[in-house]
């Protein structure tokens, strides 16, 4: 019995250690795009993009294996988001009107930097090269990144992108009371998503991924809740840039837009002054956007990984050496 109990355990033994995990790290570059949900949505649902406004993302990433089934990853990704109510919005569907005729639009350039924690579905056991050829996955992390919503002036006023944060088209720069603050340059996110990845060399794999980037806060289009007063806006800029209802061409692409069926009215600001807007679009506590809920982005793409390192998890026994 003894010598069987012993024979199983040395058996069992070399099967533990025969299938070791080995870790290593990876370096990676990601090429996709970035898709925008917000209040520049191509239709009334939250979750939609307009697919013609995507634009690339490069993403380069440095991974960590720790386990059979859990990597840490770093990644660094630059891209671009962008929203137009004129592109996105049918002006004679009944529920794209209000878009259409609000004529905001937006670009913004994202640098972001995120850590992610991989989990594999199948675990790969034993050495780099016995990795699994083929493995669903899911990832969730954190990132902070950087970002300026800009819109392009009318055609008619040298039709050139300015920075809008320091505008504040919804009155967050204006100083009266009643407005916003300033909206952060520096925003966190919550990211969730799947991907599924194949080996296609003993060093080397190929993964495509959705990652989706919750927000905070609800002006990656620097559109949110309300019109302010035209008269509590510092500059004609500044209005301009807050109220574009009655502009006869898209800023962005040159184009002819479609007659509104709203008329034009003038509203009396708080500085006295009169200003011309059109009807439901200008006037203070009209609608602008949807504050009850926060942007998204989501980043796409395939991405190419090549091991660079590698160390060992298996157990190590030392020899003890007894003096006399």
């Amino acid at each position: 019995m003894i010598l069987l109990y012993v024979s199983f355990s040395q058996l069992n033994a070399q099967r533990i250690f025969k299938r070791f995990t080995e870790s290593y790290m990876t370096a990676g570059v990601q090429l996709g795009s970035m898709h925008y949900f917000g209040d520049l949505n191509p239709t009334s649902n939250y979750v939609s993009t307009e697919f013609s406004l995507t634009r690339p993302s490069l993403t380069l990433s440095l991974s960590r294996k720790f386990s059979d089934h859990f990597h840490l990853r770093a990644d660094l990704t630059y891209g671009q988001i962008r929203g137009d109510d004129f592109k996105a919005a049918n002006p004679d569907h009944p529920r794209h009107k209000f878009r259409y005729a609000r004529n905001l639009h937006f670009r913004n350039n994202i640098l972001e930097f995120a850590l992610i924690g991989v989990y594999d579905i199948f675990p790969s056991k034993g050495r780099f090269n016995q990795r699994r050829i083929f493995t669903p996955y899911i990832l969730a992390g954190a990132a902070v990144f950087h970002h300026s919503p800009q819109a392009k002036t009318p055609v008619e006023q040298s039709n050139s992108w300015v920075d809008l944060q320091p505008l504040g088209t919804e009155g967050q720069q204006s100083g009266k009371p009643g407005y916003a603050k300033p909206y952060s340059l520096i925003q966190p996110a919550a990211i969730g998503g799947i991907g599924a990845r194949w080996n296609i060399t003993p060093f080397s794999s190929l993964s495509f991924e959705l990652a989706l980037r919750y927000t905070f806060f609800d002006h990656l289009d620097d559109v949110s809740g309300l019109y302010p007063d035209m008269g509590d806006l510092q500059t004609d800029l500044v209005r301009t840039m807050a109220t574009r209802g009655l502009e006869t061409q898209a800023a962005v692409s040159g184009q002819t837009r479609a007659p509104n069926f709203h008329p034009t009215i003038d509203v009396t600001g708080s500085d006295g002054n009169t200003y011309s807007v059109l009807a439901g679009y200008g006037e203070r506590r009209d609608k602008r956007g949807e504050a009850s809920f926060n942007d998204l982005y989501l980043i796409a793409g395939f991405r190419f990984e090549v091991i660079i390192n590698k160390s060992n998890h298996r157990p190590k026994f030392r020899r003890r050496r007894f003096g006399y």
